[in-house]
């Protein structure tokens, strides 16, 4: 055991800290002899005497293993946490000259320490929590990262009111801050519900069991609201010298989400062999790309020509495609990040950049490309279609730009537009209004789709890929793109097949009954402005191709 130990307590701010660091037989009793005896003579006001060079703590009790010297820091009558030296009975004992020394510090420390903390849980801010993690890889090679988010604490503002959150999210902070923090553990209120740990010397099975007590502790706490429990859903992950606090967070942060998707109220702890969490965590990562490339503005727009097959009328129609540009300047499509865009309610912000960004591309060319019979089709998300203001906004831009009727219509998959049959009717009446039409994509992937189809108002239907790719060898596809092609005739609407990348896909189309066909075999996707330079550098562009475009002959 050392024979001298520099500690400053602050519970708010960082737990324990001690100079020297205790070997692990000291450790135990200095957290215990701390928390357990000083802490509550310090934050109570029971302290009579800052030196204690032979002391019990109850009578007949063994002497207390230290002489120790105590200075508390506290401002505007709030105790923040004391310094203290202890030394081992075999050294001098402390003196007058002792406490002078040690008390000098106490103001500078004091203020220090304020401007370290967020008023509102008493934990460390942001910017302070960063800064002692980086001390920490600096001074222990192992530590673990905790990270906590609240469930449900939006029911229990609605139940009990804002105020009622609020005082949770305070009560959280002081648990974690006087009750449950380790020797050396520190945290901050990351933002709303989401609190963060730093747990040094802990291994991945002992922050977890910390975790543990962080997670019942939150459910003692009162909710403020009889039919509202208080949970918390935690992840763990390690924080090591060669890692960065941002990857710890991010792996602890999708260690918590499948926490939350496996029933809340549980720990989970960030494993590469789960592929349930390592999922959660590519997730992670592309919604924050995503959100990156938006503040960047870092996506491209793209169109890609919708062709007659029978060639009786020229190429007019084209679909706007979006393209992600990465940091070292190469294009990759999005379909690889609609996941992690839906599961964090990404796609109608992406959905309202494309509507934007279009129809500021379209406007100053927009009464020439329609005067011609170009149109354009801009894809629509489920996310999109539910909220109810973003047909209003869709129709302000439009007739902010003035952009004349059929300059632009809607595309929806089938999947989006059956999962909320009220919200897709009412989003294709308000197109309706003002002369943009709807088509379906992704047609005969819905178990329903023959059902629903009567009822939607579309214009045309996107025969879904799967079955365009081997409609030369398989006889099932064929049948099916034929049955599909003559009930969309029957009821008046126009069919499109995807993924068209041989003359003889197209042939077998055209032979199916098939109207229009889009891939590879007629142009590959360019870019928008690329497409609009061609449109207009021509006196009658709806009679010319592009270098690429091919065109079937009837």
């Amino acid at each position: 055991m050392a024979s001298a130990y520099l500690i400053v307590y602050a519970p708010a701010a960082f737990a324990l800290r001690v100079w020297p660091r205790p070997a692990q037989d000291a450790r135990s009793t200095i957290d215990e002899l701390i928390r357990g005896f000083l802490w509550p003579l310090v934050s109570e006001g029971r302290l009579k005497q800052p030196i204690m060079n032979r002391v019990r703590r109850m009578t007949d009790a063994p002497v207390v293993p230290f002489r120790m010297l105590v200075c508390p820091l506290s401002s505007e009558k709030r105790v923040h946490g004391f310094i203290a030296s202890f030394r081992t009975h075999d050294q001098i004992p402390f003196s007058a000259e002792d406490l002078a020394i040690l008390s000098a510090s106490t103001s500078a420390a004091t203020r220090s320490l304020i401007e370290r903390l967020e008023v509102s849980t008493g934990l460390l801010s942001r910017p302070a929590f960063e800064s002692e993690v980086e001390h920490c890889c600096q001074s222990s090679g192992t530590a673990s990262v905790v990270y906590a988010n609240l469930d449900q604490v939006h029911v229990i503002n609605e139940l009990a009111g804002f105020a009622a959150g609020d005082k949770l999210i305070r009560e959280v902070g002081r648990l974690w801050q006087a009750e449950l923090l380790p020797i050396g553990g520190f945290a901050s209120h990351l933002s709303g519900d989401r609190f963060a740990a730093v747990l040094p010397d802990h291994t991945l099975n002992q922050a977890r069991t910390w975790a543990e007590k962080v997670r019942l502790g939150t459910s003692r706490l009162d909710s403020g609201n009889p039919q509202t429990q208080l949970s918390v859903s935690l992840g763990v992950s390690t924080l090591d010298d060669a890692g960065s606090l941002q990857h710890a967070l991010a792996a602890a942060e999708t260690a918590c989400r499948v926490a939350k998707d496996r029933g809340r109220n549980r720990v989970e702890v960030y494993a590469t062999g789960d592929n349930t969490v390592m999922r959660r965590h590519e997730e992670v990562y592309e919604s924050r790309v995503i959100l990156e490339a938006l503040e960047q503005d870092r996506f491209t727009l793209h169109a890609q020509p919708i062709v007659a097959l029978d060639g009786s009328s020229a190429v007019n129609h084209h679909e706007i495609l979006l393209r992600l540009q990465g940091e070292d300047g190469t294009e990759v499509s999005i379909a690889g990040f609609i996941a992690a865009a839906e599961r964090y309610q990404l796609l109608e912000r992406l959905d309202r950049w494309v509507v934007s960004r279009v129809i500021s591309r379209l406007a100053a060319i927009s009464q020439a490309l329609r005067s011609q019979g170009v149109s354009f089709t801009v894809n629509v998300t489920g996310q999109s279609i539910g909220e109810s203001d973003f047909a209003d906004f869709v129709r302000a831009e439009i007739r902010k730009n003035e952009i004349p009727a059929g300059l632009i219509d809607f595309e929806i998959t089938e999947t989006a537009a059956l999962r909320n049959p009220k919200a897709t009717a009412r989003f294709i009446s308000r197109m309706k209004d003002i002369g943009s039409r709807i088509a379906l994509d992704d047609f005969g992937t819905g178990l329903s789709s023959l059902v629903h189809l009567k009822d939607l108002d579309v214009y045309r239907i996107k025969i879904d890929g799967q079955f365009v790719r081997d409609v030369l060898t398989n006889g099932r596809s064929r049948a099916l793109i034929r049955a599909l092609a003559q009930i969309a005739q029957e009821i008046g609407m126009e069919t499109v097949a995807e993924f068209v990348e041989t003359a003889e896909v197209a042939a077998r189309l055209r032979e199916l009954g098939v109207d229009f066909g889009q891939g590879y075999f007629f142009d590959r996707p360019r870019l928008l402005d690329e497409v609009l330079k061609d449109l207009s550098g021509c006196e009658a562009p709806v009679e010319r191709t592009t270098r690429r475009r091919r065109v079937m002959s009837p």
